[in-house]
């Protein structure tokens, strides 16, 4: 979901350069951005399931390498698990989420390197039954991987003489399978492949010192794996995005009239005014007052309408900040009409 709220977040943001500050005015407005996944009505109960067999090593906590890759995957996926529940509790919707674990299905497979296949539907009635659980996640997949690197660039100190940086970099990288089931339809709502990878980076008087800066691995692999789940559960979370938008404000009489009435919040009376000026003969004054139209329609969510006005607003008068603002518009139909369910 952050990808996807970015898209008319930053896009918009090259619109407002493209015009004169003296002729708009700037306005920030509550868009909403629906979740990628639908849940089923009524969700409050939500179970993560554990079904990766990771036996505890016991090595000790006091070296950087001293962990194996099975106690790497244990943190991983403890922290996995509490980004996923942080980013469902966000969401205000959500009363409960529980994590099992699973019973060991195949005690000679340890199951952080491959893909387990998907649950029979008795098992994941009776964890729904147990944990009284609206929707049931499984994680079947967990990759973890990390590498530590350094390096030498040649720089130029403050007396222009030549020194050589010292660089170290920590890339984790994060691969999980997830399923998402509905119990009450025997319903499987998504197989998703999440991965990710992030890096760390520092600087040292010597490689050696450079990396011994970066992050111990179990933190860092624990950090990236609490921000994958987060990420992952947004994919649930519908929100409202404050984004900038532009009005025009001068051009014509009317148009700063209307101009008073919308700083003081009064967008519908100024919208009266617009709705005449777009009508009216001259096509750059009428193109001005569609796009505030347009405006005035996103504001109460009527997306179809604010596109309808845009378009008018383009067909008068083909500046290119209302081609880039039908993008915009286009892109959050698109999405509103992929993501949010209707009722026929």
């Amino acid at each position: 979901m952050r990808f996807r709220s970015f898209i008319y977040l930053f896009t918009f943001c090259g619109i407002v350069s493209l015009i004169s500050c003296e002729t708009t005015s700037i306005v920030p407005i509550r868009v909403y951005d629906p979740s990628e996944v639908n849940l089923p009505d009524s969700t409050y109960h939500i179970t993560l399931v554990n079904r990766l067999y990771l036996p505890t090593g016991n090595e000790s906590y006091n070296e950087r390498n001293s962990f194996d890759s099975l106690e790497i995957n244990n943190i991983a996926r403890k922290s996995l698990f509490k980004g996923v529940e942080d980013a469902l509790y966000s969401s205000g919707l959500i009363d409960t989420v529980t994590i099992v674990q699973k019973t060991i299905e195949d005690k000679n497979t340890l199951n952080f390197d491959i893909e387990l296949k998907s649950m029979n539907w008795d098992t994941i009635e009776a964890i729904s039954a147990k944990n009284r659980s609206d929707v049931v996640i499984s994680l079947d997949g967990l990759i973890v991987e990390h590498f530590y690197s350094t390096k030498a660039a040649l720089g130029i100190d403050f007396d222009n003489s030549n020194r050589y940086n010292n660089f170290g970099t920590l890339k984790v990288y994060l691969s999980a399978l997830f399923r998402v089931y509905d119990p009450e339809k025997k319903y499987l709502i998504e197989k998703y492949y999440y991965s990710d990878t992030i890096f760390w980076e520092s600087e040292g008087k010597t490689l050696h010192s450079a990396l011994r800066n970066l992050p111990l691995k179990k933190d860092a692999v624990s950090e990236a794996a609490y921000w994958s789940g987060l990420y992952y559960a947004e994919r649930f979370v519908s929100q409202w995005e404050e984004v900038d938008r532009f009005y025009f404000i001068r051009g014509h009489p009317k148009l700063r009239e209307a101009a008073i009435l919308a700083k003081e919040e009064k967008w519908l009376d100024a919208a009266k005014i617009w709705k005449v000026l777009a009508y009216g003969p001259d096509n750059e004054i009428a193109s001005r007052a569609a796009l505030n139209m347009a405006l005035v329609s996103e504001m109460y969510d009527n997306l179809e309408v604010a596109l309808n006005w845009t378009q008018k607003s383009y067909s008068l008068n083909k500046k290119e900040s209302v081609e880039q603002y039908l993008k915009v518009l286009r892109e959050r139909i698109r999405i509103y009409k992929k993501y949010v369910w209707t009722e026929e």
